[in-house]
């Protein structure tokens, strides 16, 4: 009876760790240090895929005039290409390229649109901005369904009142798989 336990436990854990080359499509939510997000990644090919994010920033400030921490908080849209660089060389080494784990370079477009804009100071108001930032990054699996990634790059801001300029991106989230389509249709596909 051990060596049939034994042996379907060795079985399952072979069957559920193979990994296929390709990209996977997911829904996920992050959390960050200054926010919450949705996102949605959409591969184009085994190296390159679409991220879509929708989220809500928060942070705070000091208000001059009545030296009291005020609370702001901002959503966000972000379409970054991404591409993966490192994926077979994981493999080979016996690493996880599953949830689409890896080094990547992307290109983020971001617009900060002031569609759901809060804050604790009633005459604060958040500049509608668009940034571009090329980034480096990693994106590192935890569980079968968590990852982390730190990403960062610098970039060029504008904003709608004219004002413009270089600027920073950190990107330090974790990740929470919600749905994932690609490992569904092989699922379907294998019945």
């Amino acid at each position: 009876m051990k060596h049939i336990i034994l042996t379907f436990t060795l079985l399952f854990s072979i069957i559920s760790y193979s990994q296929s080359d390709e990209l996977e499509t997911l829904l996920s939510i992050k959390v960050g240090a200054i926010g919450g997000w949705a996102s949605f990644e959409q591969p184009i090919n085994d190296k390159l895929l679409i991220h879509l994010e929708f989220g809500q920033e928060f942070g705070l400030y000091k208000n001059l005039f009545s030296s009291k921490t005020e609370f702001i908080a901002t959503n966000t849209l972000s379409l970054e290409p991404r591409y993966y660089y490192n994926r077979q060389k994981r493999k080979e080494n016996g690493k996880s390229i599953t949830t689409n784990t890896g080094n990547y370079i992307a290109l983020e477009l971001q617009r900060v649109p002031d569609w759901m804009t809060y804050s604790s100071d009633d005459n604060v108001r958040i500049s509608k901005a668009t940034s571009i930032f090329p980034k480096i990054g990693m994106k590192r699996r935890i569980t079968n369904f968590s990852t982390f990634e730190l990403a960062g790059g610098i970039g060029y801001q504008w904003d709608d009142n004219g004002r413009n300029g270089i600027a920073a991106a950190l990107d330090i989230k974790l990740s929470f798989v919600l749905f994932n389509f690609t490992q569904l249709r092989r699922n379907i596909n294998g019945l």
